[in-house]
């Protein structure tokens, strides 16, 4: 009978306790991170501990496990696992117990663990936080997995997105809770964890006081091969990556979401492992939008459009042994709030430069001379219909310039803008681009035939189907040819546009993207203008948003097609990875 009314005292504790726990989350967390150095817990004792690292799995599998009972555990980054725990209560009070987490890096202070989603937060992204798990629903009970098997056992709780535990009165039987958590590569701060990063993990009551019994859970951190983590920047143009002499390789990127960033990413082995370069100097302008890249040597030039303004930068990639920021945020025009920012930048052989952004209802114009000096900005178009949006340029080696752009009616128009900077007349490419906001990035990055000076215009029509024409140099637009019957997924996760990226090798144009239904990313190929192979397969099982990637060298000296691609964050951060596609 002892028995049984404990249950269901417990029972309503739980019930009482788990709608609270969210509104107390931040005072529990406060009187945590006041107690450092507090005495150990009074009549709890920490049993035992195990790390999933298959996060998926059952709450009751015994499966999944990334290493034995109480072990130091290896984990990778932006990977969630579960953490599942032992604990024995010898005495109660009136208040009961509650236990919930804390953590410390390289034995520094102790602090609590809080709740933030992954990989899409609302508010913050810590380096650790307890996330939400479609594996359980909060409050289905544990099973015996862990532990003595002579120890008297009562069921305890898998916790989902809660903080900490229900409070609980049993004593003398063991209880089983389980976490699920993730340690980020890059937190808000920006903060970026090491290869060999320890994280050690506590349980403590209430009052923040440490349990006794098993020491604490050590965690060991790294990357896998190709991932870079953090999140890819809205509405890209090229952002590389760049390849220097040396080898390495740079990209932009994000750290968080909710901490939005330059950063520029650093390879040093051929795109396995990746790092932040010159963090300290990054730009202080964020909110990046509409952001668009341009390589002329050794200087990455960078702009980014907020809602009301629009910002130069630069990036050496020669400084040094790695690279550093030149240029911090400079204000070059303050337009009017487009419906959706977009911006493309190309530098010209004498590293002139010639950008190209939206207005509040046309396209913006600006050039940059070999000294440094921005023009007024010149409106594109400003006596014709419709409103325009989405531009995408590329540049031959002759300094002429080619620019394709959206409108809001779903009309597509390309031109080319002449060496002397006079432009020709639009033409036409489509009249079925979409009217949706998404639509508005219709447009793949362009790319020109250095043998022929054609420029190829990839972009996706409302059917979802990718389409390509060609402007040769002297102005003739060829005929619509459709490059496959799969329809690509277009504005994925705050992308604005189109799942799809385009590059030239030796003759061919290889072209990556995302399978609208499965978000699988695919890849074909052409060697004759209108004539693509049937697309294949490179990246599955993931929910992809976006892709972007150039020509580079392997290790092996061999050219590839390199890229970085969003996995699967959902909008959020922590899935950012590098492949690379042989061209040979």
């Amino acid at each position: 009978m002892r028995l049984d009314r404990t249950r269901v005292l417990k029972q309503v504790c739980f019930s009482v306790a788990l709608p609270l726990l969210a509104a107390n989350s931040m005072s529990v967390g406060a009187a945590q991170e006041g107690a450092q150095e507090a005495e150990v817990a009074p009549s709890l004792n920490w049993l035992a501990y195990r790390v999933r690292s298959d996060a998926s799995v059952a709450l009751n599998a015994d499966a999944g496990w990334a290493a034995a009972e109480n072990t130091m555990t290896a984990l990778h980054y932006d990977s969630p696992f579960r953490l599942r725990v032992q604990v024995l209560a010898s005495e109660v009070t009136a208040d009961g117990h509650q236990i919930s987490l804390q953590y410390r890096t390289n034995d520094d202070a102790w602090k609590p663990v809080g709740y933030a989603h992954f990989p899409y937060p609302s508010l913050a992204s810590p380096l650790v936080s307890i996330i939400k798990t479609d594996a359980y629903q909060s409050g289905d009970e544990t099973t015996r997995l862990l532990g003595e098997a002579t120890q008297d056992w009562d069921d305890g709780l898998g916790l989902n997105a809660e903080v900490a535990t229900p409070v609980w009165r049993e004593t003398g039987n063991a209880l089983g809770w389980e976490w699920p958590l993730v340690v980020r590569r890059f937190s808000d701060g920006p903060t970026f964890a090491e290869d060999g990063l320890s994280v050690d993990l506590r349980l403590v009551n209430g009052l923040g006081q440490p349990l006794g019994g098993v020491e604490p859970l050590q965690l060991t951190l790294s990357a896998e091969p190709g991932h870079l983590g953090g999140t890819f920047i809205e509405t890209p143009g090229r952002i590389g990556p760049y390849q220097t002499e040396n080898g390495s390789l740079y990209f932009f990127m994000e750290p968080t979401e909710t901490d939005n960033r330059f950063m520029a990413m650093i390879s040093t082995d051929y795109g396995n492992s990746w790092r932040e370069v010159d963090g300290e100097n990054r730009p202080d302008a964020d909110d990046l939008e509409g952001v668009a890249a341009a390589r002329h040597g050794d200087v990455i030039h960078l702009i980014h459009q907020q809602s009301e303004e629009v910002f130069y930068h630069a990036f050496d990639l020669s400084a040094g042994a790695a690279g550093q920021w030149l240029v911090n945020s400079e204000s070059i025009a303050q337009p009017a709030e487009p419906p959706t920012q977009y911006a493309d930048l190309i530098a010209r052989q004498d590293g002139s430069l010639v950008a190209l952004y939206a207005g509040d209802h046309k396209l913006f114009m600006q050039f940059r001379d070999v000294h440094g000096n921005w023009t007024e900005p010149g409106e594109l178009d400003t006596d014709m219909a419709p409103d325009l949006s989405g531009p995408v340029m590329a540049v031959g080696d002759d300094g002429q310039v080619t620019l394709a752009y959206t409108a809001l009616d779903g009309q597509g128009f390309v031109r080319h803008l002449r060496a002397d900077n006079t432009l020709t007349d639009r033409q036409q490419i489509s009249s079925d681009l979409g009217t949706r906001d998404i639509d508005n990035g219709a447009i793949a990055p362009l790319v020109i035939d250095p043998e022929t000076g054609d420029s190829i215009i990839v972009y996706r029509e409302s059917d979802g189907m990718l389409y390509e024409r060609r402007l040769s140099h002297d102005g003739e637009l060829s005929a619509l040819a459709k490059i496959s019957d799969m329809s690509v997924v277009t504005g994925a996760v705050d992308s604005e546009q189109v799942g799809a990226d385009l590059i030239y090798h030796n003759g061919v144009l290889h072209l990556l993207f995302i399978e609208e239904a499965s978000r699988d990313i695919y890849h074909t190929q052409s060697s004759e203008p209108g004539v693509w192979q049937q697309p294949m397969r490179v990246v599955d099982n993931i929910q992809g948003g976006w892709v972007r990637g150039s020509v580079h060298l392997n290790q092996a000296g061999e050219p590839v097609y390199g890229f970085v691609y969003d996995a699967g964050s959902k909008g959020g951060s922590g899935f950012n990875r590098y492949m690379a596609l042989p061209l040979n």
